[in-house]
This record gives structure tokens, sequence and C-alpha cells, in this order.
């Protein structure tokens, strides 16, 4: 019986050259024309073949005639081969020269609950049509984690509101967005909203935290307004579907705001100045050559540019 499983030692003694004397082998069953195929000798070709044959303790391939026909032992080993070799070739082809319509790569991107809805829908609608086959994850953004994360590439981008980062992080603004409030059509608001009647209304509020102001009511209370909110919840989604049933009020970011229609639903301005939320696309630098994840960086900081909210 062929031993076909390689020890460590065994594998050690393999290198490229000898797979792809055998793969070509395989292909054209002709010492010649595998050594047409590769430009090399016909003799490098017998080398070759004769120091594989060594390792695995079988001919693998046996000459009848002008032809070199392969061993059952060459059978059984020969998909696996093929297919390694395929796999190594789509690697290196992905990462010198990205093609995103035939591209598997897949990518992990962190980001707040809150952020998603906001993001993905844009983005995944423009994958499906330039890069179908790409793999997107979208994860929980765990910030005193994001600069290992991204070190041993369990991340890739990292989405989050702007905020001071320093080498090897790198970053861009993905998108400014001015704050609209949703609220029910039938709210006794809807046609009049002032300052005074914003502050007393009932509000519920998105965060992923279980207490604390929100980015929003941050802003507000540094022009000395209190706003309190008795309801909270971690999607924009579910607290429209509140505001749709109640008379709450939803403070929100208007790229969420638009994402997020129903037909009992209006938005209105908010009756506060208050700086537009930024929200910044982080990276790796070390990354920067690799232009699978510099397309999708690219492709994101276009989108978004363009889908931005700023008035």
């Amino acid at each position: 019986m062929v031993l076909l499983v390689l020890e460590n030692r065994q594998f050690e003694k393999l290198d490229l050259n000898l797979l792809k004397v055998f793969e070509a082998l395989w292909q054209h069953r002709n010492m010649t024309r595998v050594a047409e195929a590769l430009h090399i000798t016909p003799s490098a070709v017998s080398h070759a073949m004769r120091r594989f044959r060594d390792i695995l303790g079988d001919p693998l391939f046996v000459k009848e005639k002008q032809s070199m026909l392969p061993t059952a032992a060459c059978e059984r080993l020969a998909p696996a081969i093929l297919k390694a070799l395929g796999e190594i070739r789509k690697a290196l082809g992905e990462f010198a020269d990205f093609d995103p319509l035939h591209s598997h790569q897949r990518f992990v991107i962190a980001m707040q609950e809150s952020l998603e809805l906001g993001v993905l829908p844009v983005l995944l609608s423009t994958l499906e049509k330039q890069a179908p086959n790409i793999e997107i994850v979208s994860t929980r953004l765990h910030r005193d984690s994001m600069l290992a994360e991204l070190s041993n590439r369990n991340l890739h981008l990292v989405i989050d509101i702007g905020r001071a980062v320093g080498a090897p992080i790198s970053h861009s603004l993905l998108r400014r967005d001015t704050y609209k409030v949703l609220m029910n059509k039938q709210n006794p608001l809807a046609q009049n909203l002032d300052k005074k009647k914003y502050v007393a209304a009932r509000h519920i509020t998105v965060s992923n935290r279980a207490k604390g102001a929100s980015v929003e009511e941050i802003a507000l209370q540094q022009l000395g307004i209190s706003r309190p909110s008795l309801w909270r919840c971690q999607n924009y989604r579910a607290a429209a579907d509140v505001v749709v049933s109640t008379e709450a009020l939803l403070t929100l970011p208007g790229s969420v705001a638009d994402a997020v229609t129903h037909d009992n639903l209006i938005t209105a301005k908010l009756p506060y100045q208050i700086p537009a939320l930024e929200t910044h696309l982080y990276w790796h630098s070390q990354q920067e050559g690799e232009p699978g994840l510099m397309w999708l960086r690219d492709l994101m900081l276009h989108l978004f540019a363009e889908s931005g909210h700023t008035r």
C-alpha cells in the first residue's frame, strides 16, 4: 500500500516547482510538452518528478508509448494538489491585481449597531453590482481592542464617530451628517416644532450603552440644553417603530432618517444648531498595500461623501 500522507520532514522537501511540474504533467501527459510549457529542459522535468516520486514513494506516472499515464495513487492525489495550486494562484492574483467583479475576498467591518442602518444598505446594494462575490461581515465595535484587531487582521475597517487616533491607525472622514427629528404624522408637534416644545417632548434615545448621554445629547448639553429621555433602545429601526405608534420624538442623523422611512413618519429640522455628526473610516496603515482593501476603502469614501447629509 502506497503511503500518501506526508510527514513533516517529507513536506519540508517539497517546493512549489515540484507541484508545478506535477500539474503540467497531469495536464499534458508528455515530458517534452511539459518542458516547453514551463520553459525548462526535459531533463529538469525528469529530475523534478524523480524527486517527487522519492518523497511520495510512488511512480506517479508511468510511460506508455509517447505518453505518461497517472498511477492509481496519482489519481487520488491530483485533485487536492490542483485545487491547492489554484487557491495559491487566486490569492496571489487578488493581492497583485484586484478584480472586484471576480474577487471572493472577505472583509470584516466593525461599527456600532446604531450606524449599520446608515451604512449597510448603501454599501451592500453597490457591492451587489460591482463586486457580487465579496463577503462583508459587520461586527460590533470594541474601541479598547480596535488597534489589536486591526493589527492582526481580525478587522479590516472600522466605522466610528470622529475621534483622535494615532499611528499606525489611519482614518478619513466618511460622512458629515446633520441631525433631523423623526415623529409620527399625527404628532401635535408635526407642524410647529420649536425649541421649547422640543425640550418638553417625550424622547427616545438610541445608544449601545445602558446609561450616559448620547452623541446628540452631549452636543445639546454643550449649548446648555438639557433634554431628558425616558426611553432608550439599541437601534434606530426599533426606535422608529416606537415613534410610529407614540408621540415620542427621535433625533437621528439624516442618513438614518432616510433609511427608516414609513408612511406614518415625517422628519423636521432640529430646532437647535448643533455640529454635524462626523463619521470616520479607520484602517491599519500597514494594509495600505493591499489592493482589495484599498479598493473597498476608496469605494466607501466615495459612496458616503456623495450621500452626505450636510446642508
